[in-house]
């Protein structure tokens, strides 16, 4: 009996040899038939490291709106729980990790082209309080029919928009993050940064130039109105003197 019992356990412990060694095959089938998904970064200056730990090998970092390669592995930072990295494919082909908190996988680049509402659900009665701004970035999650469901620059803003208030081009998307870079502060451009900005500019065809230029004209037109105003208060002034004078 005893015999019997060492023969079962021996085939028993076999089946689970096999079992295993069946799931561990499977699992690296997945691995290798995963297709790298297209992934985009909302936040500026993602660190990218040699192993998936805030103690990895610094790499390099990953700009607002680069695209780059989800390779369909995630893994949790032992030594903080809160990170998670997934294992990406930069630009250039080279294999590394990252932190997911800035990417969008499966998402795609664009920048408003109009300032533009944001809603709860693709629906016109879910109107939220928030609201993207011309030149503002965001990455596009999933589309329905007329309706664009979006995550914003650092993740502050998600919600739904109309997507015809959105482009896609490259040179747009391009111009949009270097004004937030070089031209803005507190998410308003600086009117005496235009012109030098504007000459700088590699992207001569976006759609974003003829706006940005658009702000020196504003500019002046306040100044002029400023300036009219300051001038008759003093006319104003000198008037009423000159009657106290003559009474």
């Amino acid at each position: 009996m005893k015999k019997i019992n060492y023969l079962l356990l021996i085939f028993a412990s076999f089946l689970i040899s096999c079992t295993g060694s069946t799931d561990e095959n499977q699992t690296a089938k997945v691995s290798r038939n995963f297709e790298k998904q297209q992934t985009v970064c909302i936040w500026d200056g993602v660190p990218v490291r040699e192993a998936p730990s805030k103690d990895g090998k610094w790499i390099s970092k990953i700009s607002l709106g680069e695209t780059l390669f989800f390779l369909g592995e995630t893994a949790i930072d032992s030594t903080d729980r809160n990170n998670e990295y997934i294992k990406i494919e930069l630009s250039d082909g080279k294999i590394a990790w990252a932190r997911s908190y800035g990417l969008v996988i499966d998402g795609k680049i664009a920048a408003i082209k109009k300032g533009v509402p944001v809603y709860e659900r693709p629906d016109l009665l879910t109107l939220t309080k928030k609201e993207f701004k011309e030149m503002n970035i965001l990455a596009i999650e999933e589309v329905k029919e007329d309706w664009i469901k979006v995550i914003g620059q650092e993740k502050k803003i998600k919600g739904w928009i109309k997507k015809e208030v959105v482009t896609e081009n490259k040179e747009d998307v391009a111009v949009a993050i270097l004004a937030s870079k070089q031209l803005m502060k507190n998410g308003e451009i600086i009117p005496e940064k235009i012109e030098e900005f504007l000459e700088n500019l590699p992207y001569k065809n976006s759609v974003f130039n003829e706006y940005i230029r658009s702000q020196i004209i504003e500019e002046e037109v306040v100044v002029e109105e400023v300036v009219g105003e300051a001038v008759m208060e003093e006319n104003s002034e000198d008037t009423e003197t000159a009657e106290v004078v003559e009474e």
